[in-house]
């Protein structure tokens, strides 16, 4: 025959398996269990898995600065290649260009292979480009304010707004150059361009440069400021002649990321013998074609 238990001893066995239940749930590592066993335990226990969670969320958010970095230098690549060079797996890389894909920053194309499947490829979109850019936006905001203070009446007074901008951005090269002079020192050309492209990838505007006999090619596979480049050749210009002052020769530009092409490109002609440089100039405004395409100035083919 089956004892009948007490309803008030049946309450209290109940209330014990709860207790014994939530303790359980209070030692479980941070993250595991659904949200209702994550809501109990003792206060300090709440605040270190709110703490956790907020450390994981950096650490993701960090994950993707450096995909959307790696991206800029490289121009595009797999998931292979982005893996090998996060230390991740690729699977931990997908989701998070998944993530990247979600917020329109990343694009995506597909490769034909001899075989298999095609590769998928991906690459920053425009607004991803400006994410990457918003270092350079800042640097340049620091070289344009002291530039305007420093303009006096006989620049300003008369001119077009078109000819007071490229003497900012004249202004804004020649501090660029300023500061990264101590750092170049050689005196010979192949070396001297060498030291360029070192200091200048770290303001953005170079990442190569390529010796093709009777000249050198400079290359940048990702635009410093694309939106600033867009609206004005003196954003382009004004890297130009940054290099120009540096390398101390002649600097041709050939190509820009804001004209349509994949990078942005000058050339460096070696000196012929008994052959004297000219001195560096900065170049003039043109008027625009319809469209905002960039104008022809300083842009030469390479024969």
């Amino acid at each position: 025959m089956r004892k009948k238990i007490d309803p008030a001893c049946a309450a209290a066995i109940m209330d014990v398996r709860t207790t014994h239940s939530r303790r359980r749930t209070c030692h479980r590592p941070p993250g595991r269990g659904n949200r209702a066993e994550c809501t109990s335990g003792t206060p300090s226990r709440r605040r270190a898995r709110r703490a956790y969670a907020v450390r994981l969320k950096g650490r993701m958010e960090r994950a993707r600065d450096e995909l959307i970095r790696i991206l800029h230098e490289r121009g595009d690549g797999s998931v292979a290649d982005l893996a090998e060079a996060m230390g991740m797996s690729q699977g931990s890389v997908r989701r998070h260009l998944d993530i990247l894909g979600a917020d329109g920053l990343i694009e995506t194309r597909q490769e034909r292979r001899p075989r298999g499947r095609p590769l998928t490829v991906y690459s920053l979109s425009e607004a991803g480009e400006e994410r990457s850019s918003a270092a350079h936006y800042a640097r340049l905001l620091e070289h344009v304010y002291p530039a305007l203070t420093s303009l006096d009446t006989g620049e300003v007074s008369g001119q077009a707004g078109a000819a007071i901008l490229w003497r900012i951005f004249e202004s804004v090269a020649e501090r660029v150059a300023s500061e990264q002079a101590p750092f170049v020192r050689s005196e010979e050309l192949p070396n001297r361009i060498t030291e360029v492209v070192s200091v200048m990838s770290e303001v953005g505007v170079l990442h190569d440069a390529v010796d093709e006999g009777d000249a050198f090619r400079l290359s940048n596979i990702g635009c410093p400021c694309r939106s600033t480049a867009l609206e004005t050749d003196a954003a382009c210009e004004a890297d130009r002649y940054s290099i120009e002052l540096l390398v101390g020769a002649p600097v041709e530009q050939v190509a820009t990321i804001a004209g349509g092409s994949n990078c942005c490109e000058y050339i460096v002609r070696k000196p012929a013998e008994g052959g004297g440089a000219s001195a560096p100039a900065f170049g003039t405004p043109e008027p625009r074609a319809s469209g905002r395409q960039p104008s022809q100035r300083g842009r030469v083919e390479l024969l």
